[in-house]
């Protein structure tokens, strides 16, 4: 599933990429961090929590003011690492060749590829990412060559992910018992749903 849905990501880019190469090609790249909260599941005490962020965002215009394309990324949570992959649609405000105020939305999901699954001879855990969307709001100030701009974006992201923790059946493996959902070589799995809530701010460049 993981890798279908980046052989998915890479298609549409192709697409995305094609028909930037007859209109106008539109890109940004942004680094920085998210901010937020984390809760203990025993006390139910909060702390706070950062961590790095990263996207990359390919579009093309579609209006004078409008680019629609899609962004990859990179979240590095406390406990999960995660690739946001979204359609996104950015607009700008302002007079062109002047600083700008851009506006953006991305919705799509997040990829656990990157994390380890753990494994022990009675059981196994892994994670699995879900739906993901990110409203940003911003500042867009052109450079003097008239190509790369310099981008300051905040936005708020809500990743949904799911963590699940199975324990081996030790007396037929091979079996799946009748009437469940649970996968072959399984006796109990338990899914843990998690939604991270993140403030992100980030720098980068557009061209």
């Amino acid at each position: 599933m993981k890798v279908q849905f980046l052989f998915l990501f890479i298609y549409f880019l192709a697409i995305t990429t094609s028909y930037a190469q007859e209109k106008a090609y539109y890109n940004q790249t942004e680094l920085g961090v998210m901010i937020g909260k984390v809760e203990d599941q025993w006390s139910g005490t909060t702390e706070d929590r950062v961590g790095f962020s990263m996207l990359t965002f390919h579009g093309a215009w579609v209006a004078r003011y409008h680019v629609v394309g899609l962004s990859l990324g990179y979240d590095n949570y406390e406990s999960v690492k995660i690739i946001p992959v979204a359609f996104g649609w950015r607009g700008f405000f302002g007079d062109e060749g002047k600083a700008q105020l851009i506006g953006g939305f991305d919705i799509g999901g997040g990829s656990t590829i990157l994390q380890d699954e753990e494994k022990t001879e009675w059981g196994e855990s892994w994670w699995e990412g879900g739906m993901m969307l990110s409203p940003s709001v911003g500042g867009f100030f052109p450079g003097k060559n008239g190509k790369t701009s310099l981008t300051v974006t905040v936005a708020y992201k809500r990743q949904e992910v799911f963590q699940y923790n199975g324990t081996y059946d030790q007396v037929n493996p091979a079996l799946q018992i009748a009437n469940s959902n649970l996968p072959p070589g399984f006796s109990y799995l338990t899914e843990t749903n998690y939604l991270l809530q993140s403030m992100v701010l980030r720098v980068g460049l557009s061209f």
